[in-house]
């Protein structure tokens, strides 16, 4: 109990007791220079990366970056040792469907404050939390994907929360000794797009045509390849050859009668043709159809297959019309309008497929995709495939056909054109046997198809599936044994010799059709039943009066008379009335079934 007992009782702390006790106003000296690298960033360009590669430190970097500073410098960017290209190690970020980047076995986002880990033999990248309960506590030395078999010594670090001292910017050998790639270097990358590339074949023809007079001449006519200039060039002697008929005719009728002005020519038809507008204009123009073919042709207007009549929900307008206008004749009831609609079948499609190495079953997904399947069961049975050869052939991949010319650049739909894909998240191409419809672009689909050998997820929702094998695969391996060429040709011909279709469901009866028809018949029988009851079945005076009394204003007068008439009856037919009363066994009186005319 001293004299400076309460000498510590006081509201504030001391300068010393906030920098030594409570962790606050450390010398500066004693701090780190530390400026944090995110693990998703390069290590040498400090930007996010596009094809991640790491060394076995743990350093991450970018594949277009890293490869030319090897070249030039021969070593580590941030541990400035000895570095090879075969000792990058390419990694494999997984990303959720947010476009984060997760644990792919326990679906964690990867924030600054996770354990992120790589296995070397795979590259997948996983946090550490999973590794760790997953493998080294179980000693289970399997990759968590691949099932791959892997050392504890292949666990690369590539982020750790603990240890943030090991990526400090500055402390990295590119940034103190101030190393970078050349400009020059960086201007050949962005001119020549082969650079560091090894490019044979079609591509490397195309990319020495980029820049070109002739890329630019090709450009400047709407690009595109050989077929879509064939249809421009067309299109555009079709202009040419209107042009010419327009300055005959003027000529002709120069001395003549001048023929009245058209609100479209046929040079506007070829020209919307030749610019992808609509037919609308070809089609007002009374003299010459051939533009508007053309038109037609290029803008996809066609009339379905299985197109039929179906009731709209709409009225035809003709009972507002003739009530509204004097010209019409007048319409008192309100009638539904028949539009043509395309009616998509409900059931699936079955053929045959008969080829000089067997034979294929086919079932179509004619309820997913109705045109493409349309499209094909119809060139089956006009025998378009008869004697086609399937020209391409590539194994574990597929086999291609359907093109008459055998090129693969011909064959054409019912339609006459190309018509649009009909991708469905139920169709995929996953699984052997797989039947998809081959293009050159979107929507760009003919007669061609592919049957896939094994699955390739990278053409989902790039082709139409419209049907699968699901008899004949020991014919599907017979045909993808067959040798090619170096052109993926096969060697030995592989031809389809006829084809048989077991169900065609777009030229079966509608179903729809026929329940609504018996529906009907049946209503109509219903209510013709509940007329016959006592009202009719009583031979009474009804029938005799709606013939005696007439319409008109006389009406009134004429029903005097029939009172008369209609009593002597009653007092003849009272006794059948009761009896036909006892045996409905009704305690009603007969003068109840009367039609109350006499009220």
């Amino acid at each position: 109990m001293g004299k400076k007992q309460h000498s510590k009782d006081r509201m504030f702390i001391t300068k010393t007791e906030w920098a030594t006790e409570w962790g606050g106003a450390k010398s500066k000296e004693v701090r780190t220079p530390f400026k944090r690298l995110p693990f998703y960033c390069c290590a040498l360009t400090f930007t996010p990366f596009e094809d991640p590669v790491c060394c076995e430190d743990g350093s991450v970097f970018d594949l277009m970056n890293i490869i030319p500073y090897i070249r030039k410098y021969g070593k580590h960017p941030v541990t400035g040792g000895p570095l090879k290209l075969e000792d990058l190690i390419p990694l494999v970020f997984h990303k959720n469907s947010d476009g984060e980047f997760h644990c792919p076995v326990l679906n964690k986002v990867f924030t600054e404050f996770t354990h992120i880990v790589a296995i070397k033999t795979t590259g997948n990248v996983f946090c550490y939390e999973a590794i760790k309960e997953l493998n080294i506590k179980t000693k289970n030395w399997k990759e968590l994907l691949t099932d791959e078999p892997f050392a504890k010594e292949d666990i690369i670090t590539i982020q750790n929360p603990s240890a943030l001292d090991s990526k400090v910017l500055v402390d990295f050998d590119h940034v103190k000794n101030n190393l970078k790639l050349e400009d020059e270097e960086l201007k050949k990358m962005s001119s020549d797009p082969t650079y560091n590339i090894n490019v044979s074949g079609d591509i490397k023809q195309m990319l020495k045509e980029l820049g070109t007079e002739k890329a630019k001449e090709i450009a400047l006519h709407g690009g595109g390849g050989n077929k879509a200039q064939n249809e421009r060039a067309a299109a555009l002697s079709a202009i040419l050859a209107a042009r010419s008929r327009i300055k005959e005719d003027s000529k002709s009728n120069a001395n003549g009668e001048a023929k009245p002005r058209q609100s479209y020519s046929i040079v506007d038809a070829a020209s919307a043709s030749v610019h992808g507008r609509s037919a609308a204009a070809a089609k007002s123009s009374a003299s010459d159809k051939t533009a508007a073919r053309i038109a037609m042709h290029m803008a996809g207007e066609r009339a379905p297959v299985n197109a039929k009549m179906v009731k709209s929900r709409f009225t035809t307008g003709a009972a507002s019309r003739s009530f509204t206008s004097t010209s019409y004749d007048p319409v008192t009831k309100n009638e539904f309008e028949y539009v043509m609609a395309e009616k998509n079948p409900k059931k699936k499609g079955y053929v045959q497929l008969h080829t000089t190495h067997g034979d294929l079953n086919i079932e179509l997904h004619c309820d997913i995709t109705p045109r493409a399947c349309e499209n094909f069961i119809t060139l089956c049975e006009r025998g378009y495939y008869n004697g086609v050869a399937f020209h391409r052939n590539i194994r574990n991949f597929m086999i291609q056909g359907g093109d008459p010319t055998g090129t693969g650049r011909g064959g054409e739909s019912i339609w006459g054109k190309t018509f649009k894909d009909e991708v469905d998240s139920r169709l995929l191409h996953s699984g052997r046997g797989v039947i998809s419809m081959a293009n050159s672009g979107p929507h760009t689909n003919g007669s061609q198809f592919f049957i896939l050998y094994k699955s390739a997820n990278h053409l989902n929702y790039k082709h139409t599936v419209f049907g699968g094998v699901v008899g004949g695969l020991t014919t599907l391996s017979a045909m993808e044994k067959v040798p090619v060429d170096d052109n993926d040709r096969p060697l030995e011909e592989i031809k389809i010799t006829s084809v048989t279709v077991f169900v065609n469901p777009y030229t079966e009866p509608d179903e729809d059709n026929e329940q609504a028809k018996t529906k009907e018949e049946k209503k109509e029988e219903d209510e013709d039943n509940d007329k016959i009851g006592s009202w009719y079945s009583n031979p009474g005076t009804g029938a005799k009066e709606s013939a005696i009394v007439g319409g008109g204003v006389g009406k009134y007068l004429k029903a005097r008379h029939a009172q008369a008439e209609s009593a002597a009856a009653a007092a003849d037919n009272g006794s059948q009335a009761i009896t036909t009363a006892k045996k409905r066994k009704l305690g009603v009186s007969a003068s109840e079934f009367k039609d109350f005319s006499a009220w």
